[in-house]
């Protein structure tokens, strides 16, 4: 009976965020139990039950992510307004680049007396060279905030992440001047303790250990990952033992056995004890607190959570002398973990963990039907493949939708990595780190030791991704392609258990969903604009299906990648998986930086700007692909060979002129009676210029010059084109104040709807040749219905 309970509870998850609850709705459960009851006799009655939590899981989906505000509640304080707040620091870390993170708890607000709030923040602070430790009373001023989603495809949804830990307002300090530490009265819980020593051992590692070895061994050990820089994780990721250096099911199990083996050497060393019970009955249960205090300390995440919990009722059944099938167990755990913690559901983490075990169990039993008559040492040996071919096959679409790639080198470097990190590594690292806490001599030396261990195996790890057909490969998969990677999955699944018919028929499904024949040109002329923050980013999709990506977007700060976190994943979410061009008006960041990941990763066939080679920016000259045709346009206006039935018209101005902007390409696609221009960052100058050579166009949707500015000559614009339609791309509350409300008041005095990325999230705007059709990125899809409330924490 569990596994439809939880297929209906996922169920129900899955579709909860894609609509919106209707009044009537918490009365259907409700029902729906009563029914079950009064009918328990019944066959039908277990499905009802099944049902109802179906039913009940929006519910509780809805509740977790934004429960009822209260008078005290920290969100009400998410007001623009700067407020003096006291709190507890809870956890603390630090990135690569220097940025503290505090989660903080027991917030009092101090703006007039002392007010208790309700709920946790997250404080980020820039420029602080050390850190208060966990369990420590902070005091700051900051304005408090609701996290907040682009509104983009693809994207992942930031805030629910916040949320499942408990946060759902932030705050930001500039430096740690303005963060002060009160005076510790002694009254710190066990978990900051724990915190506290884990701080401790970090910063221990950091002075043992070089700089290259530390991150390792941190998030071997504590499960911390905070130092790990782009270019490591990069690293990390293409070698497929990203796994291997995160706290989760895996490193538990390890320990278990450790602990386990241990605890079987001392108890055979009493004839007392074996005479009373069997080890194997005793000892699992006894391993239950250790394990637990380890997944406190190591930060208890999600999959360790799944592992420990599935351990302890498995030692507690031994010890009653009963047995579960593991699968059963792992099943019962997922119920109980989303029933607690729905938003659990949508954490990566869980997921691959979930996916991962199970495949194991799943499959592996299987597939050793086929080894039963080699020796027992060779059995043991091809365990290790079978288990990492299993999870790897069933995690693959969950990796794709992630983490963007495909990564099979981890079929080969797991086959040494394994034994040496879990047999060695970690051992040799726990041994070192008990040591360190109980200051016993070589300590430090077991933790060199483990620091040499994990580069070397990283070390190797990257020579084997570097082998043929082992490189990993960019995959941004669309819901058809997911669709059919799930399909595989059960059909290996279906085969490997005896049931051919239904598997071969999945695979037949799959990969008819695989079939790029399937795809049509759409017909139509489509430009959608993407809510990429303070930037600019538009995709051109023609009626013969070719498409145009103008611009890439890119954000001020270099810590967030445009392009790898939000327009690849994009693309890959509308199913484009290659581009016919990429045209970059001019170079200013807000355009450029998001283009150099999808230069990179999406096959792209031109690249067409109006500088040559030598005045590209760097990272878009090192992101060039061989097979891209790289197009350098001078000044006029040209017609783009790119195939379409109608011509793009391309405007280059002169690229001489003052200003950047003044040097943006300007583009102009018509379709039957509609036609869109696209202006760049044109200012006034430039503005005046393209209006003089502008031909006759049938220009009924208007893309706003430089964000909405009213530097930009808005009323000869206007004049001139007088469209149907206009678009502006703005980042959310920018501190340029764009659109401009003087731009805005004139659209509005015209009668020319203004479509806002910065309001309405992602636009798309799509014309069949008479008129324009506006959708917005809402709910998972494209909607004809403009996001209700676009400061909606998440969705």
């Amino acid at each position: 009976m569990i596994s439809p309970l939880l297929a209906s509870l996922c169920g129900g998850l899955f579709l909860a965020p894609l609509f919106d609850l209707p009044a009537w709705w918490p009365a259907l459960p409700t029902f729906l139990v009563v029914v079950s009851l009064v009918a328990r006799r019944q066959r039908l009655a277990p499905w009802l039950l099944c049902l109802a939590l179906g039913t009940a899981a929006p519910l509780l989906y809805q509740h977790a992510l934004n429960p009822p505000t209260e008078s005290n509640d920290l969100r009400r304080l998410a007001d623009g307004k700067p407020h003096i707040l006291s709190a507890r620091l809870l956890r603390s870390s630090r990135n690569s680049r220097g940025r503290w993170t505090f989660d903080l708890g027991q917030v009092v607000l101090h703006d007039q007396g002392n007010r208790s709030c309700r709920g946790h923040l997250r404080l980020y602070v820039d420029n602080l060279e050390q850190g208060p430790p966990p369990g420590s009373r902070v005091q700051f001023r900051s304005r408090l905030r609701r996290p907040r989603q682009f509104g983009m495809p693809g994207e992942f949804n930031y805030p629910r992440h916040l949320a499942s830990q408990g946060i759902r307002v932030t705050g930001y300090l500039h430096d740690g001047t303005g963060l002060v530490r009160w005076a510790d009265n002694g009254s710190r819980g066990w978990r900051q303790r724990l915190a506290g020593n884990r701080q401790a051992a970090a910063d221990w590692l950091d002075q043992l250990l070089p700089a290259t070895q530390a991150p390792l061994v941190k998030a071997l050990l504590l499960g911390d990952r905070s130092d790990f820089s782009p270019q490591l994780r990069d690293r990390i990721s293409r070698t497929g033992l990203a796994h291997l250096l995160a706290i989760s099911g895996l490193h538990l199990g390890l320990l278990a056995w450790l602990l386990y083996q241990l605890g079987l050497f001392l108890y055979r060393r009493s004839t007392r004890l074996l005479l009373w019970q069997a080890p194997a009955r005793v000892l699992p249960a006894l391993l239950i607190l250790p394990l637990a205090l380890y997944t406190f300390y190591t930060g208890e995440a999600l999959s360790t959570w799944r592992a420990l919990l599935m351990f302890s009722l498995a030692a507690l059944l031994l010890l009653r002398g009963e047995r579960q099938r593991p699968l059963d167990l792992l099943q019962l755990v997922l119920l109980c973990l989303l029933l607690v913690q729905p938003l659990a559901f949508y954490e990566p983490g869980l997921q691959l963990s979930a996916a991962g075990v199970g495949g194991i169990l799943l499959l592996v039993p299987r597939w050793k039907r086929f080894t039963a008559r080699l020796p027992r040492p060779a059995r043991k040996i091809i365990d290790v493949p079978l288990a990492t071919l299993a999870a790897t096959l069933t995690t693959a679409p969950l990796v794709g939708l992630h983490f963007h790639q495909f990564i099979p080198a981890g079929l080969v470097s797991n086959l040494f990595a394994i034994p040496l990190i879990g047999f060695v590594a970690l051992p040799v690292g726990l041994a070192g780190l008990l040591g360190h806490l109980l200051q016993l001599p070589g300590s430090d030396q077991a933790a060199e030791l483990s620091g040499r261990l994990l580069q070397t195996t990283l070390d190797m790890g990257e020579q084997v991704s570097r082998w043929p057909l082992l490189s990993p490969t960019p995959w941004f998969p669309d819901p058809w392609q997911l669709a059919a990677g799930l399909a595989l999955i059960l059909a290996i699944v279906f085969i490997s258990h005896g049931r051919q018919r239904i598997g071969f028929s999945l695979l037949a499904g799959g990969l008819l969903l695989l079939n790029p024949a399937l795809a049509s040109p759409p017909g139509d002329l489509a430009v959608t604009a993407f809510a990429v923050g303070q930037g600019e980013s538009l995709l051109l999709t023609r009626a013969d299906g070719s498409r145009i990506l103008i611009d890439g977007g890119g954000l001020r700060s270099r810590s967030f990648d445009v392009g790898e976190r939000l327009l690849a994943p994009a693309l890959g979410r509308l199913g484009i998986h290659r581009l016919d061009a990429v045209i970059l008006t001019h170079p200013h960041p807000d355009h450029y930086r998001g283009l150099a990941a999808v230069l990179k990763k999406i096959p792209v066939r031109r690249f067409i700007s109006a500088l040559t080679s030598d005045r590209l920016p760097a990272e878009i000259t090192a992101a060039l692909q061989p097979s891209t045709e790289v197009v350098t346009l001078p000044p006029g206006w040209h017609q783009v060979t790119v195939p379409a039935r109608q011509p793009l018209r391309i405007w280059v101005p002169r690229q001489d002129a003052k200003s950047t902007n003044d040097r943006s390409l300007v583009l102009c696609q018509e379709f039957g009676n509609d036609g869109v221009l696209f202006t760049g960052d044109l200012e006034a100058g430039g503005i005046h210029r393209l209006l003089e050579t502008l031909p006759e166009s049938r220009i009924t949707l208007l893309k706003l010059p430089h964000h909405g500015s009213r530097h930009s000559a808005p009323n000869a614009l206007l004049e001139r084109i007088n469209p149907q339609l206009a678009l502006v791309s703005a980042g959310y509350h920018n501190s340029y104040k764009l659109p401009s409300t003087i731009v805005i008041d004139l659209y509005r005095k015209h009668g020319v709807p203004l479509l806002r990325t910065d309001l309405m999230h992602t636009v798309r705007c799509r014309s069949e040749g008479h008129g324009w059709k506006a959708q917005f990125w809402s709910r998972g899809r494209f909607s004809s219905h403009p996001p209700e409330n676009s400061d909606r924490v998440a969705r």
